[in-house]
C-alpha cells in the first residue's frame, strides 16, 4: 500500500481537484444567476430565430449536464477525503477486489474507488460487486 508520503501527495491532488470543482460550480451559479435576473427579453432587442433559440437552449442544457457531473465529482472526491482521513491504511485499495488502485491512476484520478481491471469490466456491464 501506499506510504504516508504518497498519501500526502493523494491528499493534495484531492484538495485541488476539489477546489477547482467548487470553482466550477460557482461559475455555473454565477451564469445562472445572471440570466435569471436579465430575463429573455433584455437579452437583446431584436427577435429571436427559432434557430438561435434552440441554439441557446442546447447551450444551456451543456452547462446544466457539466455542471451536474461537476457535482457527481466533488461528491466522489469528498467521498475519497472522508476515506483518506478516517482509514489512511486503506485508502488506495480497489473496492471491488481489494488490490491496490495504483499510484499512477490516483494521481491521475485520486477520486477513484476502483483498480484499472476492475474498472474496465463495470464499463464493460459487469456487476460493481464480485460475486460470491
Amino acid at each position: 500500500m501506499m506510504n504516508e508520503r504518497e498519501r500526502d501527495r493523494i491528499r493534495e491532488r484531492l484538495l485541488e481537484e476539489r477546489q477547482s470543482s467548487l470553482e466550477a460550480m460557482a461559475e455555473f451559479d454565477d451564469r445562472y444567476k445572471e440570466r435569471l435576473e436579465l430575463g429573455d427579453d433584455e437579452l437583446t432587442n431584436y427577435p429571436l430565430h427559432m434557430a438561435d433559440e434552440g441554439t441557446d437552449t442546447i447551450e444551456q442544457e451543456k452547462e446544466f449536464l457539466l455542471a451536474s457531473q461537476e457535482g457527481r465529482q466533488l461528491l466522489d472526491i469528498d467521498e475519497a477525503l472522508r476515506m483518506l482521513y478516517k482509514n489512511p491504511e486503506e485508502f488506495g485499495a480497489c473496492e471491488r477486489c481489494g488490490r491496490e488502485i495504483g499510484l499512477q491512476r490516483l494521481e491521475l484520478v485520486p477520486w477513484a474507488r476502483l483498480c484499472i481491471d476492475c474498472q474496465q469490466v463495470v464499463e464493460e456491464g459487469e456487476p460493481e460487486a464480485p460475486e460470491t
